[in-house]
């Protein structure tokens, strides 16, 4: 199964304010909802607590707590590897959605990280590991906006 990993992350590395997004910017969030659209999403139980379901994507939830799920569309794991091991049966894709922990663990897992960077330094608590050596830029788009940012791809290998 392909991993890819999506972020926006600031300047100075943040991604979160505890349970927030520190920012809006527009156009940023369509790329994330055009990019995930009908995709399996790897999240932490707070990440998809703060975010919502998002209508036509499938959930794999990263929990400690015992979780039953009566949605066909968000399954509970206890673990990154439980989930994995049962996503790899039944996708060829997921892209991992924060947050903080969940990146940490997957970013060495990932083959493409798909990482918009928010022009601004921006306070919070929670943060992006750095992109790992060995993966390439191999795409970068700049945007203006309310505050601009710009997209990039980065691949391993």
């Amino acid at each position: 199964m392909k991993l890819s990993l999506i972020a926006a992350v600031s300047e100075n590395g943040v991604i979160g304010s505890g349970l927030d997004i520190p920012w809006s910017v527009k156009g940023e969030q369509l790329l994330f909802k055009a990019m995930t659209y009908n995709q399996w999403l790897i999240v932490g139980r707070k990440t998809f607590e703060s975010m919502g379901k998002l209508p036509n994507r499938k959930y794999a939830v990263i929990t400690r707590s015992e979780t039953k799920s009566e949605d066909s569309d968000v399954f509970y794991f206890s673990s990154i590897d439980n989930a994995l091991s049962t996503l790899k049966n039944i996708t060829d894709h997921a892209f991992v959605s924060g947050g903080g922990e969940i990146y940490k663990a997957l970013i060495n897992r990932a083959e493409t990280l798909h990482i918009s960077t928010v022009h601004s330094e921006i306070e919070g608590d929670i943060f992006f590991p750095n992109v790992p050596k060995g993966y390439h830029n191999v795409f970068e788009q700049r945007f203006k906006s309310n505050l601009d940012y710009t997209y990039r791809i980065w691949q391993k290998g």
